[in-house]
């Protein structure tokens, strides 16, 4: 199945019903690099879930980072504990970039980053307050942890398509299982994890590799691109490139996660075969 196939079956998957949730955000200001955090409009699907956006606007070339910030960043983290009528929320991170030197690099966002989030209510007759604390860090030239407070009130009622969530929900990693990709090789034995995927398909998904970052377990690896070896039409990726940590001591196939990230689109792979 090809990229275009895909992005029709991520619209059509997120759909906008005509019933929705008018929503009162809490606009947030801030110093030290934030211009301003605010939940935009959303709507609810099908499966009654709702999808809103966390949009976060910096001053000009500041950064902050994704859910796996590198070797040099401060990884965010999402409470909704005080939230009411809300029994689960997830958070659908975009695409990153790389952004820094060799030595001290990070994935992030530049100048603002919109991150959907997927709301599942208790009840979907009654509304919502959603409380979300993020602890995140913001960088230009130092990196300062800062700490988001936004909340917003969901009440029965209509609201727009919100097309710049739509774009956020479709630059998200592209699932390999969703366009027909086989899983990758792995070969595990000495505390060594080696990967090897199907050049031909990582190509097809995204352009100009740039890192490949492996999660086992608790442990993450970062490989740079330049740090891959390509022979007879496959990718191979070592964790022995990777200095951040070490393999766990139990392994699951089933679970290990790669996303190669590249300077248009990453890719995500879950599981490997022995």
């Amino acid at each position: 199945m090809q990229v275009s196939k895909l992005i029709s079956m991520k619209i059509f998957k997120f759909g906008i019903l005509v019933f929705g949730f008018l929503i009162s955000s809490s606009l947030i200001v801030h110093a030290n690099g934030l211009v301003s955090a605010k939940i935009t409009d959303g709507w609810i699907e099908k499966d009654q879930k709702l999808i809103f956006g966390l949009k976060i606007d910096l001053n000009k070339n500041w950064k902050t980072y994704w859910r796996l910030p590198g070797n040099a960043g401060l990884e965010p983290l999402f409470t909704f504990d005080k939230s009411e009528n809300v029994l689960a929320a997830k958070i659908m991170w975009p695409s990153p970039i790389i952004f820094g030197d060799d030595n001290l690099w990070s994935i992030g966002y530049k100048d603002s980053v919109l991150i959907p989030l997927e709301v599942t209510p208790i009840d979907t007759s009654k509304p919502i307050k959603l409380e979300i604390q993020a602890d995140i860090g913001l960088c230009e030239d130092v990196c300062i942890p800062v700490t988001l407070n936004v909340s917003y009130f969901a009440t029965p009622g209509q609201n727009q398509e919100n097309y710049e969530i739509l774009g956020a929900i479709l630059s998200e990693p592209i699932k390999s299982d969703d366009i027909g990709f086989q899983p990758p090789q792995c070969i595990i034995k000495n505390g060594e994890l080696i990967i090897e995927f199907n050049e031909k398909n990582v190509k097809t998904g995204i352009e100009n590799i740039e890192l490949f970052v492996i999660e086992v377990g608790s442990s993450v690896f970062y490989v740079k691109s330049k740090k891959a070896y390509i022979f007879d039409d496959r990718i191979t990726v070592s964790t022995k490139n990777s200095v951040e940590t070490e393999l766990p001591g139990v392994i699951s196939r089933e679970t290990i996660k790669t996303t190669i990230i590249g300077s248009n689109q990453s890719l995500e792979f879950v599981g490997c075969s022995g």
